[in-house]
Order: structure tokens, then sequence, then C-alpha cells
């Protein structure tokens, strides 16, 4: 199944909504044949890593990795990992890196992120005449993850504009796994929830976070995230 955005979409809803406040969501973003198709491969066809910080520094282990560590060196890990996130600095969630050797449903969403039909779309929404690619990465949470209020920033990358393809069905906000939205100082603005078959879009400079996962969470929260970018 070819990766193409629907064509119920209104793009000129869509425009004038993001420019509001530089963010949206647009819901049924894929045909639901397409979207459980992605979905379904995400939750059982993906390999993840462990995406984390350690004393600052971004890191990735593979399940294989932490199992062979010993007891006080995991336990060493995660005090290391509490340490930073309690000074707002750090996240522990799965990635993957969407490569030739994932599975075909995420390549084709690369592929078709990439293409000049999508990024034409994403230049009209935003007025930035100046995107030419789009990075993406499947990420999976589960009880325990989370990721620290930052804004996306960077300036070597040329990031403009940070997306979230949403792909976990019948969320509930206790959950936690929130998109969580701060105002500069660190005030909390509104916490979107995770939708299926949707893309948020926003402004990188917008300040946000990925809410903490209960132990009581019973689903992982999936999604296809990255940026487009001018370089």
């Amino acid at each position: 199944m070819k990766s193409t955005f629907s064509t119920s979409v209104d793009w000129d809803a869509v425009k004038a909504e993001y420019q509001k406040d530089l963010r949206v969501t647009v819901n049924n973003i894929w045909t639901p044949e397409h979207a459980s198709l992605i979905g379904q491969s995400l939750g059982q066809n993906t390999q993840f890593k462990h995406a984390y910080t350690q004393q600052g520094r971004a890191l990735e282990s593979s399940e294989q990795d932490l199992a062979k560590m010993s007891q006080l060196d995991r336990k060493q890990l995660f005090s290391n990992l509490y340490s930073d996130a309690s000074k707002g600095v750090g996240f522990w969630y799965g990635r993957h890196m969407i490569n030739t050797l994932s599975p075909r449903p995420l390549i084709e969403v690369k592929n078709y992120l990439n293409s000049e039909e999508a990024l034409e779309k994403l230049r009209y929404i935003s007025g930035r005449s100046d995107i030419k690619l789009a990075s993406a990465q499947g990420t999976r949470y589960t009880p325990g993850n989370f990721l620290t209020r930052h804004n996306d920033v960077v300036e070597r990358e040329g990031r403009i504009l940070a997306f979230v393809l949403g792909f976990t069905p019948q969320w509930h906000p206790d959950w936690g796994g929130l998109l969580q939205f701060y105002q500069d100082d660190g005030t909390p603005r509104e916490a979107w929830t995770p939708k299926f078959n949707s893309m948020t879009i926003f402004d990188v400079r917008h300040v946000h976070a990925v809410t903490y996962l209960p132990p009581y969470t019973p689903m992982q929260r999936l999604s296809i995230t990255g940026w487009f970018r001018s370089k």
C-alpha cells in the first residue's frame, strides 16, 4: 500500500488552525486501512532500542545490551537517568531510526514525507518555503518512559517543524504519555492526548514534553516522529 496523505484532509483549514499558534493536529491523516497497517508494523514488527541520557549525554542501548549489564551497573544507569530528569534534562523511551532495514510500511512513510507532494503541503501550512526534507524515527513509550521539557531547536540540522504521527488507539489521559506544551518560563499550557491516525505539527520553538507513563499503563504509545528541516 503506497503511503500518501488522505484526500479527505482540508489543507486550508489545517493552515488556518496552524497559523493561530504555530501548532495543529490533523485527524485521519491516512486512510483507516493504511493507518492500521502502519500501526501494526510499529507494534509488532519493529525493533526498538532504549534511548536515554546519562549525565547529560544521549545514549542508546538494545534490550540485549541492558540484559548483559550487572545489577550494579543497571542500578547506576537508572540513578543517573533519574538524576538528570530531576534537573529537567533527560528521556527514556523506545526509538527506531527508520532505515533501509526497517519494516516496509515505515520506509514508505519516511519516503512519502520526503516527497515533493508532502513537503509542499508542509510549506503551505507553515509558510516556510525553506523546508527541504524530513527525518523520521519510530517511537515507543511504555510504563516508566518519559521525555522532559525542552524545545527542538537544533540549528545545525535546520529543524523547522516537529511532527508526531500517532498510531495508538483509545488512549486514556490517566496513562500519561501526553504531549504537554509549556510557556517559555515553564508554566504548563495544553496537554494533547495521543490519537490514532493523526499528525501533530508544531514549530520547533514550542517548549514541550511527553509526560511520564505510570506502571498501570496497559498499552504502548506508538508514533513516528521527526522534523521537517531546511538542511
